[in-house]
């Protein structure tokens, strides 16, 4: 069966082939572009939940060294002795190795 041309005329297997790569490189072509607009879209996506990660744990930080702070300003003579027994421990520990 002969590949037909519009127009009524028979079409060589080489015209043929020559049509079904154009074809091709065309549609591969239009695969690259939007796996590129797709990729670049995904970086966007990432480096903006990203960005709002960071500022979530900088907010986060910034509260619970307030607390602590206000937390030590109320409670100085309880806060040294924290300090003191973690320091114990860690010196106790730091021994051991």
């Amino acid at each position: 069966m002969a590949d037909t041309i519009p127009g009524g005329a028979a079409a060589s297997p080489e015209s043929a082939l020559d049509a079904d790569i154009a074809t091709l490189k065309a549609d591969v072509a239009r695969l690259t572009d939007t796996l590129s607009a797709l990729l670049s879209d995904s970086a966007a996506t990432a480096r903006n939940a990203a960005r709002e990660g960071v500022d979530t744990a900088k907010a986060h930080v910034t509260s619970a060294a307030d607390d602590l702070s206000e937390a030590v300003e109320q409670n100085p003579l309880t806060s040294v002795l924290i300090a003191v027994g973690i320091g114990y421990v860690l010196g106790v520990l730091g021994r051991r190795r």
